[in-house]
């Protein structure tokens, strides 16, 4: 079967500088918040200096590590759970939340790269605790849950990556009491420029962003946990970790063809083949491209929440294909984040990454746009000014490739063989865990 090249298609990248400028600056400006919030109250004097000085801001690695959390929190929410009862926020006494997951009792999700001691909770992880603890107290009620997800480290390789923790609070009236007495606090000390009643901070000495302006070296204040302390029964919840599995894996299956699907047509092939069971075997490495998913979110955020109307998502309908094609600007827009450590350059764009042009050829092609917008970001490259790149990518002969888009969509509804397909990039086979299957090791 002959292949489809798309870089004859393309006849003009030009890298957007004034793009590019505008959502960094978006990256790296965090506006003050307002209104105090739980995890305000979990470390007071960080949120203190959080609101005195906005404009410092952690360095963009540190910041993809808490992106890749957010991140995972989102997508595993929607693996686990339904759209009504993800990220609930809730208000109480001037204090606001939001929770991973709220249906019958909260539950917070946590990522960490830090070995947990599953025995000890409380000793290891009582921010965790309290965070949970002042959700339940909020919403009234006795119990909730926590699901920690453990990113593999070499050092301390993890036989389960997902653990989840119940968790009681018979004395909800005591935590609602600490967390005014908190609030209180806080309020007094922006009121009055003074944080020395604040307790000193969980990361004095630990690499803390606000270590050049905090207090913490004279505080007299020391830290403590007493709603974490009010928690009664803390325990491994097994089988709760078992059913969100079972349901994670039941979120991969679907009838209808999506872009992606046609870009890699063998694997996608072979995905449909698997059952739910052999599903359940890879869970840790599904578990892991949710957690690498994450920080890219942020930069989809910069995009999504820009001027009002600038992002809309376009219906594709070509049965059995049926997908949304997302358009910034009214230009299609995709972003993708190779694990290269350094850029590629501007010619060798198409063949280095045919994949991601493909993908834009046919989001162009099947919503009829000449003019497609390529983001690059490159988290392993240190410099911060080089991370992301934004490229403006114009196709010729629209027609013809939407015919291949097509092609490939009644090729993997008809295949009964996988040499029937397209091939996926060369540089997927050394990787791809159905290699014996197809043929290509």
């Amino acid at each position: 079967m002959a292949e489809f090249d798309i870089g004859p298609y393309v006849s003009r990248i030009e890298a957007n500088r004034s793009i590019k400028d505008a959502l960094m600056h978006s990256l790296k400006t965090r506006r003050p918040p307002y209104r105090i919030s739980v995890t305000d109250l979990l470390n007071l004097k960080q949120a203190y200096f959080k609101r005195k000085y906005p404009e410092i801001v952690p360095p963009l690695e540190k910041q993809q590590l808490m992106w890749a959390g957010t991140g995972f929190h989102k997508t595993f929410g929607s693996a686990v759970s339904s759209e009504e009862y993800l990220e609930q926020f809730i208000e109480a006494e001037g204090i606001v939340g939001k929770i991973d997951i709220y249906e019958k009792i909260p539950v917070e999700v946590k990522t960490t790269s830090t070995p947990v001691d599953t025995k000890d909770l409380l000793q290891y992880r009582p921010a965790y605790i309290e965070q949970l603890g002042m959700y339940c107290a909020m919403v009234n009620a006795h119990e909730g849950e926590i699901i920690i997800y453990q990113r593999p480290v070499e050092e301390s390789p993890s036989t389960s990556p997902l653990v989840a923790y119940h968790i009681t609070f018979p004395n909800l009236e005591a935590i609602r009491e600490e967390m005014r007495r908190r609030r209180d606090l806080l309020v007094q000390a922006l009121i009055s420029n003074d944080p020395s009643n604040l307790p000193v901070c969980p990361w004095f000495n630990r690499q803390c962003d606000y270590s050049q302006v905090c207090d913490c070296k004279t505080t007299s204040v020391p830290a403590s946990h007493e709603i974490a302390e009010l928690a009664g029964e803390i325990y491994v919840d097994s089988t709760t970790c078992e059913q969100l599995l079972s349901k994670m894996a039941g979120s991969q299956s679907s009838q209808l063809f999506r872009i992606n699907d046609i870009v890699f047509p063998r694997k996608a092939y072979f995905e449909r083949l698997k059952l739910n069971g052999e599903v359940l075997k890879e869970k840790d490495e599904y578990l892991r491209s949710m957690d690498e998913r994450g920080f890219i979110d942020a930069l989809r955020d910069s995009l999504r929440y820009g001027a009002p109307g600038e992002v809309q998502r376009i219906p594709v309908q070509h049965a059995p294909l049926a997908d949304l094609v997302q358009t910034w600007q009214n230009v299609p827009t995709i972003l993708r984040d190779p694990k290269f450590s350094s850029l590629v350059e501007r010619e060798r764009l198409p063949r280095t990454f045919s994949h991601y042009f493909l993908r834009l050829g046919f989001d162009c092609a099947l919503t009829k746009h000449a003019q497609g917008r390529l983001l690059v970001y490159y988290a392993k490259v240190p410099k911060e000014d080089a991370k992301l790149m934004v490229y403006d990518v114009t196709f010729k002969n629209l027609d013809a490739i939407e015919a291949e888009a097509l092609r490939r969509v009644e090729l993997l509804e008809k295949a009964s063989a996988v040499l029937q397909l397209p091939k996926c990039p060369s540089w997927m086979c050394p990787y791809c865990d159905y290699r014996l299957e197809c043929g290509e090791a």
